[in-house]
């Protein structure tokens, strides 16, 4: 704990790296960007309903990030990250199968807004808490996963509560029990994936963060041993064994380097990451072979079972469930040309042609050598497509686009950023109108660190997007 806590009140934006700065700021606008194309989602929606009510709107201190509306900030916090994740478009760090962004932004916001947070402390709180998140994850490894927690929510929560302690400008005592409130506030089972509540998981890892935070900033206490004996790590990976745990422990680093520099994943498809390199390897195939779906007579899948765990939809038959199916989506792939945002509409899941060649799509776990286990090694996707007319076609896939072996350009970047906002204004993506505004936002986005108050950012984009929408009313 005590290296954690030293961590928190001993780093500042100047110690940071300048690759963590420029890492950071393109993970805040494409954080906040996937927020805002799912703003309009019926899971949004409905958590507005229950969070913000008349009055809060009104008189509430943070902003919510798809309208020109404010919450309490705790409130606001679980909003922007219900949002921030419900079209698992969110990016991911594949050592400890976590989305990092989403939770750690989804609470420095509003917190930032309260405290008129600069956005170099926006920076700093964001590199602290995913590093933070990344690195207690890690003790446990996969099996913390394995076991069916959504590690994005349990890691989530202590690396949302370390960002926000940072903000808060708490003591290294104050931390510690932030910490240890956060560890027992934390949840999520992935046997919600493919449902609304697993965005949610998000939104209350970012709020759970925040209340830690505060309640510790209070004098409220926790247990200051909460990764000792029978604690967090014990509980949360199934009773490991206690010597490899503490081996564990003893061997964190918190920033020598950041591991988001080692690590980060930034989704060019808007599904669970675990499909992506599937859907790479399909349409890379597609491409080769001029493929249509009346060429399929068998899909064969494989990769580690690891990474199959989180596609827990074989047979799907709404928009959110086929983000969680390797079948729905390469299946999209080879129907289609690609995958987008409008290929999890439910009627394009319902899609009677893609619908009857779901059994014909097997899905196989890769057999694993007892030196890949013990070596953690990431090994290649295998994708074989039998024709109708007896051809084989195969590829293996090793790294997904946007890993850091496969990086986006700044061009994909720029326009992931310009499809998210053309998608939450329901407008063409070649509509120079909303294009302009993205290009404009976009640019503003990598000058945060010039920023006085990180939220003037948050109300720019709200002040050009509604502007945006009362032309579009005219």
């Amino acid at each position: 704990m005590s290296r954690l806590t030293a961590f928190i009140t001993d780093i500042s934006y100047e110690k940071l790296p300048e690759e963590m700065v420029e890492l950071a700021k393109q993970a805040i606008i494409d954080t906040l960007g996937v927020a805002i194309a799912g703003w309009n989602e019926p899971a949004v929606e409905k958590a507005k309903k229950v969070y913000v009510s008349q009055e809060s709107g009104l008189g509430g201190v943070a902003s919510l990030w798809g309208e020109p509306v404010k919450a309490d900030f705790d409130k606001a916090a679980i909003i922007n990250g219900t949002a921030s994740h419900v079209l698992d478009y969110d990016d991911a760090s594949v050592g400890v199968v976590i989305h990092p962004s989403a939770p750690i932004l989804s609470a420095i916001a509003p917190l930032a807004e309260k405290l008129k947070s600069s956005g170099k402390e926006v920076i700093t709180a964001y590199s602290i808490g995913t590093e933070v998140m990344i690195r207690i994850g890690q003790v446990m490894g996969i099996r913390h996963y394995n076991l069916g927690w959504h590690a994005t929510d349990t890691l989530g929560t202590i690396g949302a509560a370390a960002a926000a302690s940072y903000l808060l400008h708490l003591t290294e005592d104050q931390c510690s029990h932030a910490i240890a409130i956060a560890v027992s506030m934390t949840g999520g089972l992935q046997k919600n994936f493919g449902s609304m509540t697993k965005s949610l998981h998000v939104g209350l890892a970012a709020s759970h963060g925040i209340q830690a935070a505060i309640l510790a900033d209070e004098g409220f206490t926790g247990n200051k041993d909460i990764f000792g004996k029978r604690g967090f790590f014990m509980a949360f990976s199934g009773g490991a064994d206690e010597g490899e745990l503490q081996k564990g422990m003893d061997s964190i680093t918190f920033g020598e380097p950041f591991d988001m520099l080692e690590g980060l994943s930034v989704k060019k498809f808007p599904c669970c990451f675990g499909t992506h390199r599937f859907i790479q390897g399909a349409l890379e195939l597609k491409d080769e072979h001029q493929l249509s779906l009346d060429d399929i007579d068998e899909i064969v899948l494989q990769a580690q079972p690891r990474s199959l765990l989180p596609l827990v939809h074989s047979r799907p038959v709404t928009g959110l469930q086929g983000k969680f199916s390797a079948e729905y989506t390469v299946l999209a792939a080879i129907a289609d040309g690609h995958v987008r945002l409008s290929s999890f509409e439910d009627n394009q899941v319902l899609r009677r042609d893609i619908q009857k060649l779901f059994p014909a799509v097997k899905v196989l776990e890769l057999q694993e050598s007892e030196e890949d286990k013990r070596l953690n090694r990431r090994l290649a996707v295998e994708i074989r497509i039998k024709t109708t007319n007896g051809q084989v076609y195969e590829k293996k896939v090793q790294h997904a686009p946007g890993s850091k072996e496969k990086p986006l350009s700044e061009a994909e970047h720029r326009e992931k950023w310009i499809s998210c906002l053309s998608h939450y204004a329901q407008s063409s993506l070649q509509h120079s109108s909303v294009k302009n505004i993205a290009q404009e936002l976009y640019d503003q986005g990598l000058r945060i660190d010039t920023f006085t108050y990180f939220s003037d950012w948050i109300n720019e984009i709200h002040n050009q997007l509604n502007d945006f929408n009362q032309k579009q009313m005219v």
